[in-house]
């Protein structure tokens, strides 16, 4: 009953916040509202777009919530004003962010053409926003043009990160397992499902799609038997799908992480719940600097790359290619893709690199077959060693995982896949922190370079030129349009018999088109002899 009380008072305490925030300008007083099953929503007008920000979806995870699932909320308790974005969930600092401690963090902001009304029946985009499950927020992107240009309606939800979401304790019932934060999708999808309409939204015709670790969790939530109806076909980019750590391995993390942060009594998770949160990610963060975690029968195993939720937790009972197989994900078309030089931006700290200092990070980190590798990506006389060492660990970390994944979903469902390809996109500058700057480096098609052209990421040097806005706008609407039929048209099927590749280009490079080749390209015979990916982006 105590419990209940200090929940209902802090839920009380949001909304009274929520109620109170006033609008921002004189530009924004048209106030479109909404009454839907959970109450009434207002928000705000911006040229020809109504946004809804910072929209409640389940109580905040805090005091005793800390480390409890997450359900949708089914009713307010006033009126909310929706017209201020609020914080995301506690992280460190990343390069879109600055560190935040916030734990009142379970909202999601709403973009729709402006003056749509309850009977207008649009689809219906969720986007799950990505930072390694570590780090990120939705304040990092704006939904606005592809909501108005495809006449569509998109949301983005917050959900916990890092200790907070992916925590994994062993022992009696009630421990958290790891899948917090896919609860916590859940309950967004839930929400928007029950909600939407009132919005002039399809909840029959939902996406969902993810942008790197969003796009492991999308993997998450198509498999997931809690968020089994919730959408109508997905879109993963630049993401994993099949392979997670198991329960145990998340367990001895979350012991680990227990025991940096003091907590080493019979009882960890009460300690860690009386601990303040800059204490937990610090000792979080101390746990995943170690490239190994020790089990509970005392062997060693290699770290995740990143913070998933587990295989045997409540939410995801059976690995993620078992349950594809299983045929979990049902008749879902699923658009998977990647962009041509993913890890470009995160390895310019190498160059420039030396051709001895290149062999040497291969026979490091490739000690079983550098040779090898050598002759299969043989240096470009005159260009830079760094560009060989990052094509070479983008093919083998990223395209060809995702490629392996096409080839699990195939089958069991309709599956579509693209390469984003302009090498001239605008370059990642970070908000939040000073990254060493690369003079001469080219970042081509690097992580994060095609959310500019479709979620409005604001982690970018400039705007697009008029060529990329009309690249962009081809690629909102093929978005947009995806798996609307119940298959992947208009985008073309992948199979493995026809691994059909949209190539997604600027006219100078030869344009939206589709290619064969792409797995040949990117070495993917070669990778499939060695499968096994590091735990870390940097050799």
């Amino acid at each position: 009953m105590q419990e209940r009380t200090l929940a209902r008072g802090l839920l009380t305490a949001v909304f009274a916040a929520a109620t109170g925030m006033l609008a921002a300008s004189a530009a924004q007083a048209a106030t479109p509202s909404v009454t839907a099953p959970v109450g009434v929503i207002s928000g705000m007008t911006q040229g020809n777009a109504d946004i809804f920000l910072g929209v409640p979806f389940a109580a905040p995870p805090m005091g005793q919530g800390r480390w409890q699932p997450s359900t949708p909320l089914a009713s307010y308790p006033a009126p909310v004003r929706a017209t201020t974005a609020r914080m995301g969930c506690a992280a460190p600092i990343s390069a879109d962010v600055g560190e935040t401690v916030n734990e009142d963090c379970l909202y999601l902001n709403i973009y729709r053409p402006a003056g749509v009304d309850a009977h207008a029946s649009l689809p219906v985009t969720v986007f799950i926003h990505g930072g390694g499950n570590q780090t990120g927020t939705p304040a990092s992107y704006d939904g606005t043009e592809f909501a108005t240009r495809t006449h569509s309606i998109v949301v983005i939800p917050t959900y916990r990160l890092g200790v907070f979401g992916f925590l994994a304790l062993g022992g009696e019932r009630g421990q958290p397992q790891g899948d917090l934060a896919l609860s916590d999708i859940i309950s967004a999808l839930k929400w928007t499902h029950d909600n939407i309409a009132a919005f002039g939204g399809n909840a029959t015709g939902m996406s969902v799609v993810g942008e790197s670790a969003g796009a492991a969790n999308i993997c998450d939530v198509l498999t997931a038997p809690a968020a089994h109806g919730l959408v109508t076909q997905a879109i993963m980019q630049s993401g994993f799908c099949p392979g997670r750590p198991t329960r145990a391995v998340m367990e001895a993390i979350g012991t680990a992480t227990a025991q940096a942060a003091g907590c080493t009594g019979p009882d960890p998770l009460s300690c860690m719940k009386r601990l303040p949160v800059p204490a937990l990610l610090a000792a979080w963060n101390t746990v995943w600097q170690q490239p190994t975690v020790r089990l509970k029968d005392g062997t060693s195993v290699s770290r995740p790359l990143f913070p998933v939720t587990p295989s045997g937790s409540t939410l995801q009972p059976k690995p993620v290619d078992a349950a594809i197989r299983a045929g979990a994900v049902g008749s879902v078309p699923v658009l998977i893709g990647f962009n041509r030089d993913e890890l470009r931006t995160f390895l310019a700290g190498y160059y420039p690199l030396s051709t001895d200092r290149y062999h040497a990070l291969l026979k490091q980190d490739y000690s079983g077959f550098a040779a090898d590798l050598q002759k299969e990506y043989p240096l470009t006389p005159g260009q830079d060693p760094v560009y060989t060492l990052s094509a070479l660990r983008t093919d083998q970390m990223l395209i060809c995982p995702a490629l392996r994944a096409a080839a699990v979903l195939n089958g069991p469902t309709h599956v579509a896949v693209y390469e984003f390809a302009d090498r001239t996109a605008p370059p990642f500058r970070s908000l939040a922190m000073k990254l060493p700057d690369a003079p001469g480096f080219d970042r081509g098609a690097s992580h994060t370079a095609e959310l500019l052209y479709l979620f409005g990421y604001k982690s970018v040097a400039g705007p697009l030129s008029p060529v990329q806005q009309a690249l962009s706008a081809q690629m909102m609407d093929m978005w947009a349009t995806f798996g609307r039929s119940g298959t992947t048209a208009p985008w073309p099927a992948w199979t493995p018999q026809a691994p059909d590749v949209t190539v997604l280009a600027p006219p100078a490079d030869g344009g939206i088109r589709v290619e064969h080749d792409v797995a040949t390209r990117h070495h993917c015979g070669f990778w499939g002899r060695h499968p096994a990916i590091p735990n870390s982006l940097f050799p």
